[in-house]
Protein backbone atom coordinates (compact mmCIF):
# COMPACT_ATOMS: atom_id res chain seq x y z
CA UNK A 1 0.00 0.00 0.00
CA UNK A 2 2.70 2.92 1.17
CA UNK A 3 4.82 1.46 -1.97
CA UNK A 4 1.86 2.08 -4.35
CA UNK A 5 1.03 5.85 -2.43
CA UNK A 6 4.75 6.66 -2.94
CA UNK A 7 4.45 5.94 -6.38
CA UNK A 8 1.69 7.56 -7.72
CA UNK A 9 3.01 10.23 -5.29
CA UNK A 10 5.66 10.57 -7.42
CA UNK A 11 3.67 10.11 -10.74
CA UNK A 12 1.74 13.33 -9.43
CA UNK A 13 4.65 14.69 -8.96
CA UNK A 14 6.54 14.51 -11.70
CA UNK A 15 3.05 15.27 -13.87
CA UNK A 16 3.01 18.34 -12.23
CA UNK A 17 6.66 19.17 -13.01
CA UNK A 18 5.52 18.63 -17.01
CA UNK A 19 2.99 20.70 -16.71
CA UNK A 20 4.93 23.17 -14.99
CA UNK A 21 7.40 23.36 -18.01
CA UNK A 22 4.43 23.14 -20.68
CA UNK A 23 3.16 26.17 -19.31
CA UNK A 24 6.73 27.80 -19.04
CA UNK A 25 7.31 26.87 -22.37
CA UNK A 26 3.60 28.09 -23.59
CA UNK A 27 4.63 31.83 -21.93
CA UNK A 28 7.60 31.74 -23.33
CA UNK A 29 6.33 30.56 -26.49
CA UNK A 30 3.58 33.55 -26.39
CA UNK A 31 6.58 36.07 -25.70
CA UNK A 32 8.34 35.34 -28.18
CA UNK A 33 5.99 35.41 -30.71
CA UNK A 34 4.67 39.53 -29.07
CA UNK A 35 7.89 40.05 -29.22
CA UNK A 36 8.28 38.91 -32.91
CA UNK A 37 5.13 40.30 -34.00
CA UNK A 38 6.47 43.76 -32.22
CA UNK A 39 9.83 43.40 -33.87
CA UNK A 40 8.30 43.12 -37.65
CA UNK A 41 6.26 46.23 -36.58
CA UNK A 42 9.52 48.18 -35.95
CA UNK A 43 10.52 46.58 -38.84
CA UNK A 44 8.54 47.75 -41.13
CA UNK A 45 8.41 51.33 -39.27
CA UNK A 46 11.97 51.85 -40.89
CA UNK A 47 11.16 50.19 -44.15
CA UNK A 48 8.34 52.83 -44.45
CA UNK A 49 10.75 55.54 -43.85
CA UNK A 50 13.41 54.24 -45.73
CA UNK A 51 11.19 53.88 -48.77
CA UNK A 52 9.11 57.03 -48.46
CA UNK A 53 12.30 58.99 -47.53
CA UNK A 54 13.82 57.46 -50.90
CA UNK A 55 10.62 58.49 -53.18
CA UNK A 56 10.85 62.14 -51.90
CA UNK A 57 14.13 62.64 -52.45
CA UNK A 58 13.59 60.95 -55.97
CA UNK A 59 10.42 63.51 -56.70
CA UNK A 60 13.34 66.58 -55.62
CA UNK A 61 15.77 65.43 -57.90
CA UNK A 62 13.00 65.41 -60.57
CA UNK A 63 11.69 68.45 -60.15
CA UNK A 64 15.21 70.32 -59.33
CA UNK A 65 16.15 69.54 -62.53
CA UNK A 66 13.29 70.64 -64.39
CA UNK A 67 13.20 74.22 -62.45
CA UNK A 68 14.50 75.60 -66.11
CA UNK A 69 12.08 74.28 -67.88
CA UNK A 70 8.53 76.11 -68.79
CA UNK A 71 5.57 73.14 -69.62
CA UNK A 72 2.95 73.77 -72.01
CA UNK A 73 -0.22 72.75 -69.89
CA UNK A 74 -2.86 71.41 -71.90
CA UNK A 75 -6.08 69.94 -71.70
CA UNK A 76 -6.35 66.23 -73.70
CA UNK A 77 -10.01 65.05 -72.40
CA UNK A 78 -12.72 65.79 -70.26
CA UNK A 79 -13.30 63.08 -67.46
CA UNK A 80 -15.47 63.04 -64.20
CA UNK A 81 -16.63 66.01 -64.83
CA UNK A 82 -13.75 67.78 -65.46
CA UNK A 83 -11.04 69.09 -68.05
CA UNK A 84 -7.85 66.09 -67.54
CA UNK A 85 -4.25 68.02 -67.99
CA UNK A 86 -0.94 67.49 -69.38
CA UNK A 87 2.48 69.20 -68.89
CA UNK A 88 4.59 69.44 -72.11
CA UNK A 89 8.16 69.90 -71.80
CA UNK A 90 10.26 70.44 -74.81
CA UNK A 91 14.48 71.07 -74.59
CA UNK A 92 15.55 74.18 -74.05
CA UNK A 93 17.03 74.15 -77.94
CA UNK A 94 13.90 74.31 -80.47
CA UNK A 95 14.50 71.44 -82.22
CA UNK A 96 15.07 71.58 -85.85
CA UNK A 97 12.68 67.95 -86.26
CA UNK A 98 9.88 66.07 -84.73
CA UNK A 99 10.48 65.40 -81.15
CA UNK A 100 9.93 61.86 -79.85
CA UNK A 101 7.80 61.73 -76.93
CA UNK A 102 7.74 59.98 -73.45
CA UNK A 103 4.54 59.99 -71.42
CA UNK A 104 5.21 60.12 -68.12
CA UNK A 105 2.45 59.00 -65.58
CA UNK A 106 3.33 59.77 -61.92
CA UNK A 107 3.43 57.09 -58.98
CA UNK A 108 0.99 57.06 -55.91
CA UNK A 109 -0.94 53.65 -56.03
CA UNK A 110 -3.50 55.51 -58.12
CA UNK A 111 -4.66 57.21 -55.09
CA UNK A 112 -2.29 60.10 -54.58
CA UNK A 113 0.70 62.28 -56.59
CA UNK A 114 1.02 64.44 -59.25
CA UNK A 115 2.02 64.85 -62.47
CA UNK A 116 4.73 67.61 -61.17
CA UNK A 117 6.59 64.35 -60.06
CA UNK A 118 8.41 63.02 -62.78
CA UNK A 119 11.68 60.77 -61.92
CA UNK A 120 14.92 62.85 -62.59
CA UNK A 121 16.56 60.05 -65.39
CA UNK A 122 13.60 60.45 -67.11
CA UNK A 123 13.51 64.70 -67.38
CA UNK A 124 16.72 64.75 -68.74
CA UNK A 125 15.84 63.10 -71.55
CA UNK A 126 14.92 66.37 -72.91
CA UNK A 127 18.44 67.34 -73.12
CA UNK A 128 18.97 64.17 -75.31
CA UNK A 129 16.05 65.32 -77.94
CA UNK A 130 13.17 64.06 -76.40
CA UNK A 131 9.93 66.13 -75.49
CA UNK A 132 8.12 64.66 -72.05
CA UNK A 133 4.68 65.31 -71.32
CA UNK A 134 3.85 64.35 -68.01
CA UNK A 135 0.19 63.43 -67.43
CA UNK A 136 -2.89 63.92 -64.68
CA UNK A 137 -5.34 61.42 -64.35
CA UNK A 138 -8.29 60.49 -61.98
CA UNK A 139 -7.16 59.41 -58.82
CA UNK A 140 -9.22 56.17 -57.02
CA UNK A 141 -10.86 58.18 -54.53
CA UNK A 142 -12.74 59.47 -57.33
CA UNK A 143 -13.15 56.92 -59.94
CA UNK A 144 -12.84 53.21 -60.30
CA UNK A 145 -10.89 51.56 -63.21
CA UNK A 146 -10.64 51.38 -65.70
CA UNK A 147 -11.67 54.99 -66.13
CA UNK A 148 -7.76 55.75 -65.70
CA UNK A 149 -6.96 53.70 -68.65
CA UNK A 150 -9.37 55.32 -70.75
CA UNK A 151 -7.75 58.53 -69.42
CA UNK A 152 -4.59 57.22 -70.06
CA UNK A 153 -5.76 56.04 -73.83
CA UNK A 154 -7.33 59.68 -74.53
CA UNK A 155 -3.64 61.33 -73.58
CA UNK A 156 -2.15 59.17 -76.29
CA UNK A 157 -4.48 60.06 -79.14
CA UNK A 158 -4.72 63.80 -78.04
CA UNK A 159 -0.50 64.22 -78.39
CA UNK A 160 -1.22 61.67 -82.00
CA UNK A 161 -4.00 64.07 -83.43
CA UNK A 162 -1.68 67.14 -82.76
CA UNK A 163 1.69 65.99 -83.16
CA UNK A 164 2.44 68.35 -85.65
CA UNK A 165 1.37 71.33 -84.31
CA UNK A 166 3.27 70.31 -80.77
CA UNK A 167 6.31 69.29 -82.66
CA UNK A 168 6.02 65.68 -81.63
CA UNK A 169 6.78 62.80 -83.76
CA UNK A 170 3.30 60.18 -83.91
CA UNK A 171 5.68 57.38 -84.55
CA UNK A 172 7.93 57.92 -81.47
CA UNK A 173 5.44 57.79 -78.54
CA UNK A 174 7.01 55.92 -75.74
CA UNK A 175 4.65 55.15 -72.34
CA UNK A 176 6.50 55.77 -68.90
CA UNK A 177 5.94 55.64 -65.22
CA UNK A 178 6.86 54.35 -61.81
CA UNK A 179 4.76 52.46 -59.38
CA UNK A 180 1.39 52.52 -60.40
CA UNK A 181 2.53 55.08 -63.16
CA UNK A 182 4.55 52.32 -64.35
CA UNK A 183 1.40 49.70 -64.50
CA UNK A 184 0.06 52.31 -66.41
CA UNK A 185 2.96 52.63 -68.84
CA UNK A 186 2.31 48.40 -69.09
CA UNK A 187 -0.99 48.79 -69.47
CA UNK A 188 -0.82 50.87 -72.60
CA UNK A 189 1.91 48.64 -74.19
CA UNK A 190 -0.55 45.49 -73.73
CA UNK A 191 -3.65 46.97 -74.67
CA UNK A 192 -3.35 48.87 -77.89
CA UNK A 193 -6.77 49.16 -79.45
CA UNK A 194 -8.13 46.60 -76.63
CA UNK A 195 -12.56 47.25 -77.37
CA UNK A 196 -13.10 47.09 -73.42
CA UNK A 197 -10.54 49.41 -72.32
CA UNK A 198 -9.90 52.01 -75.02
CA UNK A 199 -12.85 54.01 -73.83
CA UNK A 200 -14.21 57.02 -75.76
CA UNK A 201 -12.92 59.93 -73.71
CA UNK A 202 -11.85 63.45 -76.04
CA UNK A 203 -12.23 64.31 -79.29
CA UNK A 204 -9.72 62.21 -81.16
CA UNK A 205 -11.32 58.23 -81.18
CA UNK A 206 -10.41 57.93 -84.22
CA UNK A 207 -6.64 58.15 -83.95
CA UNK A 208 -4.36 55.16 -82.14
CA UNK A 209 -3.77 54.27 -79.03
CA UNK A 210 -0.54 51.99 -79.70
CA UNK A 211 2.66 53.24 -78.33
CA UNK A 212 6.22 52.44 -79.56
CA UNK A 213 8.03 51.49 -76.49
CA UNK A 214 6.97 51.24 -72.69
CA UNK A 215 9.35 52.07 -69.64
CA UNK A 216 8.19 51.30 -66.28
CA UNK A 217 9.82 50.95 -62.81
CA UNK A 218 9.09 48.44 -60.11
CA UNK A 219 5.08 48.37 -61.77
CA UNK A 220 2.64 45.52 -60.51
CA UNK A 221 1.57 43.62 -63.34
CA UNK A 222 -0.77 40.96 -61.77
CA UNK A 223 -2.22 41.64 -58.42
CA UNK A 224 -3.74 38.48 -58.03
CA UNK A 225 0.15 36.30 -58.40
CA UNK A 226 1.35 38.88 -55.10
CA UNK A 227 1.10 35.64 -52.54
CA UNK A 228 -0.74 36.45 -49.91
CA UNK A 229 2.48 35.26 -47.66
CA UNK A 230 3.73 38.53 -49.45
CA UNK A 231 5.89 39.75 -46.61
CA UNK A 232 5.69 43.81 -47.80
CA UNK A 233 4.28 47.00 -46.74
CA UNK A 234 1.08 46.11 -48.25
CA UNK A 235 -1.89 43.54 -48.21
CA UNK A 236 -3.28 43.65 -51.57
CA UNK A 237 -5.65 41.04 -50.64
CA UNK A 238 -7.27 43.53 -47.55
CA UNK A 239 -10.36 45.93 -47.72
CA UNK A 240 -8.10 49.18 -47.28
CA UNK A 241 -5.66 48.22 -50.24
CA UNK A 242 -5.06 50.18 -52.81
CA UNK A 243 -6.18 47.97 -55.40
CA UNK A 244 -9.26 47.80 -53.77
CA UNK A 245 -9.90 51.46 -54.10
CA UNK A 246 -8.53 50.89 -57.85
CA UNK A 247 -10.86 48.44 -58.20
CA UNK A 248 -13.96 48.78 -55.86
CA UNK A 249 -13.98 45.59 -54.72
CA UNK A 250 -10.81 43.29 -53.52
CA UNK A 251 -9.52 41.36 -55.98
CA UNK A 252 -10.08 37.85 -54.58
CA UNK A 253 -14.02 39.18 -54.61
CA UNK A 254 -13.96 40.00 -58.44
CA UNK A 255 -11.15 37.98 -60.36
CA UNK A 256 -12.60 39.59 -63.11
CA UNK A 257 -11.88 42.97 -62.36
CA UNK A 258 -8.48 41.93 -60.71
CA UNK A 259 -7.34 40.48 -64.52
CA UNK A 260 -8.95 43.84 -66.15
CA UNK A 261 -6.26 45.81 -64.62
CA UNK A 262 -3.59 43.36 -64.49
CA UNK A 263 -0.93 43.90 -67.88
CA UNK A 264 -0.17 40.34 -67.34
CA UNK A 265 -3.04 38.94 -67.38
CA UNK A 266 -4.26 40.99 -70.07
CA UNK A 267 -0.89 40.26 -72.27
CA UNK A 268 -1.68 36.59 -71.87
CA UNK A 269 -5.59 36.71 -72.87
CA UNK A 270 -4.56 39.09 -75.97
CA UNK A 271 -4.78 38.28 -79.64
CA UNK A 272 -2.85 40.95 -80.64
CA UNK A 273 0.23 40.33 -77.89
CA UNK A 274 2.45 40.14 -80.75
CA UNK A 275 1.88 43.82 -81.59
CA UNK A 276 3.75 44.97 -78.16
CA UNK A 277 6.01 46.98 -78.30
CA UNK A 278 9.91 46.81 -77.00
CA UNK A 279 9.96 47.13 -72.99
CA UNK A 280 12.17 47.77 -69.82
CA UNK A 281 11.58 47.28 -66.56
CA UNK A 282 13.39 47.89 -63.86
CA UNK A 283 12.39 46.65 -60.12
CA UNK A 284 14.47 46.71 -56.68
CA UNK A 285 14.88 43.60 -55.53
CA UNK A 286 14.60 44.91 -51.53
CA UNK A 287 11.26 46.52 -52.46
CA UNK A 288 8.90 45.94 -50.15
CA UNK A 289 5.36 47.81 -51.80
CA UNK A 290 5.53 45.90 -55.47
CA UNK A 291 7.07 42.54 -55.09
CA UNK A 292 10.18 41.75 -57.66
CA UNK A 293 8.91 38.79 -59.29
CA UNK A 294 5.95 40.64 -60.67
CA UNK A 295 8.41 42.61 -63.11
CA UNK A 296 9.76 39.13 -63.26
CA UNK A 297 6.20 37.44 -64.53
CA UNK A 298 5.98 40.04 -67.80
CA UNK A 299 9.10 40.10 -68.79
CA UNK A 300 9.08 36.14 -68.83
CA UNK A 301 5.80 36.55 -70.48
CA UNK A 302 6.89 38.94 -72.96
CA UNK A 303 10.24 37.16 -73.50
CA UNK A 304 8.32 33.65 -74.14
CA UNK A 305 6.11 35.54 -76.98
CA UNK A 306 9.00 36.68 -78.26
CA UNK A 307 9.11 40.28 -77.69
CA UNK A 308 11.53 42.39 -77.01
CA UNK A 309 11.89 43.24 -73.38
CA UNK A 310 14.52 43.44 -70.69
CA UNK A 311 15.01 43.36 -67.20
CA UNK A 312 16.94 44.81 -64.48
CA UNK A 313 16.97 44.06 -61.00
CA UNK A 314 19.10 45.50 -58.38
CA UNK A 315 20.54 44.21 -55.26
CA UNK A 316 18.81 46.23 -52.07
CA UNK A 317 16.88 49.09 -54.18
CA UNK A 318 13.64 50.01 -52.40
CA UNK A 319 10.67 51.43 -54.19
CA UNK A 320 11.12 54.52 -55.30
CA UNK A 321 14.59 54.30 -54.93
CA UNK A 322 16.03 57.72 -55.98
CA UNK A 323 19.04 55.56 -57.20
CA UNK A 324 17.67 54.65 -59.93
CA UNK A 325 18.32 57.76 -61.58
CA UNK A 326 22.19 57.21 -61.81
CA UNK A 327 24.71 54.84 -62.37
CA UNK A 328 23.67 51.23 -64.36
CA UNK A 329 19.99 51.67 -63.84
CA UNK A 330 20.08 55.31 -65.69
CA UNK A 331 22.25 54.05 -68.55
CA UNK A 332 19.86 51.04 -69.49
CA UNK A 333 17.12 53.89 -68.90
CA UNK A 334 19.23 55.92 -71.86
CA UNK A 335 20.43 52.77 -73.70
CA UNK A 336 16.93 52.17 -74.16
CA UNK A 337 15.85 55.12 -75.14
CA UNK A 338 18.44 55.92 -77.91
CA UNK A 339 16.80 53.62 -80.37
CA UNK A 340 13.77 56.34 -80.46
CA UNK A 341 16.27 59.90 -81.06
Amino acid sequence: MATAFLRRLTMARYLVKKVKLILAKAVKGKRMAQAAVKGKRIRNVFRQVKTISSMVYSIVLGRRFLKTYSPDTLVYCESVGEEKLLDLYRPLTPASTPLPVIVWFHGGAWKMGSRASIERVVAEQLARGFAVASVSYTLSDRAQWPTQCFEAKAAIRYLRANSSELGLDPAKVIAAGMSAGGHMACMLGVTAEHAELNGGLGEYTEQSTEVQGVLALYPPTDFLAVPKSFDGLLDYYAQDAPVTQLLGETIEAAPDKSDLASPLKLLQSSTAATACPPTLLLHGKADPIVPVEQSELLHTALQALGLDSELILVDHYTHGDYRFNRDAPAQSIHQFLDRFV
